[in-house]
């Protein structure tokens, strides 16, 4: 059955004897659609996995604000508060005497910015275990429509229209500094200004970071090249674009002299515009002049906790660029190169340090 969300008292009695019952329901949340369950139900949190196909691993905890100290013990405090409700999932040591199906150490917790399942956890006394409205592996249902025909099994489903977001990011607080476990809707440096220092990256993830020029064919292209000779691929992707609509076209022969001067290579480099797509996957962004830094903001406002001048970023100055060297002689690509070297160096033990040992 779909319904669609209200606030009447209906509405919150029916999802409540839904949940009670031991059945499945599917709501939307602030970044996808989300089958959810009576977490303190053990036959109902395997009949949950049982619909995700995903066996007998722990879901993430939905729990009312006032109640998570009933579960965790609280560390980070700043963190939480910042975040939480929000589009974070935060990792927390279970408390000893708390008994959870099929959890034992730890918990994720995640309160969407949603007012009716804020509301909804406020009403149910129970917490509930989440999950994305998926098979396991699969891309997340974007609609309820989709998800009552795909599930049938899931016997109600709350309509929030169409959802198209990343998920959640996932951040075990347990650990100093505080790990993220998955890459999501909140940018890294945004957590990063909250906690006041870097925080520690998965190794199964990647640090991905944008360089932007004007066209893609000098600047931006050197310094993806130059850049990915100071750090290790396993844990860094690196990638360029441009502000202008010129796609398809190789570096400069400038350009690709310079890169390989200092050990490496854009040969198989091509141009292209900066895009959402791009500005989406990029963990950091780096442009050389500040027009470039409004284009980026023009296209996505929310990039503007990850987008940095090169030359400004971690350092106290501002309105530092680095010179267009486009048409004139290999000695201004080589100033171009060595006026950017520095930050690029500094960015470079930045990032590693993501990855350091934990």
């Amino acid at each position: 059955m779909i319904l669609k969300v209200d606030e009447t008292d209906q509405f919150y009695d029916r999802v409540i004897q839904t949940l009670r019952k031991g059945d499945i329901v599917a709501l939307p949340t602030d970044t996808v659609y989300g089958f959810a369950a009576d977490g303190s139900q053990l036959d109902t949190v395997k009949r949950l996995g049982n619909i995700k196909r995903r066996g007998d691993k722990p879901f993430t905890l939905f729990i009312s604000r006032n109640r998570i100290e009933e579960y965790v013990t609280i560390v980070k405090r700043k963190i939480i508060e910042y975040f939480v409700p929000g589009p974070l999932t935060i990792i927390l040591r279970k408390r000893k005497e708390v008994s959870l199906p099929l959890i034992e150490d730890k918990i994720g917790i995640r309160i969407p910015q949603v007012d009716f399942i804020i509301k909804l956890l406020n009403l149910y006394n129970k917490p509930l275990a989440v999950t994305s409205a998926n098979l396991s592996g699969k891309d997340t249902l974007n609609s309820a429509y989709e998800i009552a025909e795909g599930f049938p099994d899931v016997k109600l489903v709350i309509d929030g229209g169409h959802i198209f977001s990343k998920p959640s990011t996932v951040l075990d607080l347990t650990e100093t500094p505080p790990l993220v476990i998955r890459k999501g809707s909140i940018p890294i440096l945004e957590i990063e200004k909250v906690y006041g220092r870097s925080v520690h990256l998965s190794r199964l993830l990647k640090f991905n970071i944008l360089f932007v020029c004007t066209g893609n064919t000098c600047r931006s292209p050197m310094a993806e090249g130059i850049f990915g000779t100071l750090v290790d691929k396993k844990y860094c992707d690196v990638k360029s674009a441009g502000v202008l609509q010129m796609n398809g076209v190789p570096p400069a022969q400038n350009a690709q002299e310079i890169v390989k001067e200092y050990g490496g290579s854009i040969t198989h480099k091509l141009s292209q515009t900066v895009t959402r797509e791009l500005i989406d996957w990029a963990d950091l962004i780096l442009v050389m002049e500040y027009r470039h830094y409004i284009y980026i903001l023009e296209i996505s406002q929310k990039a503007t906790m990850k987008t940095f001048l090169l030359k400004e970023y971690k350092k106290k100055v501002k309105y530092n660029e680095i010179s267009d060297p486009v048409g004139k002689d290999i000695v201004a690509y080589r100033e171009a190169a060595q006026d950017m070297l520095s930050s690029l160096r500094l960015i470079a033990r930045d990032v590693k340090r993501r990855f350091m040992t934990y």
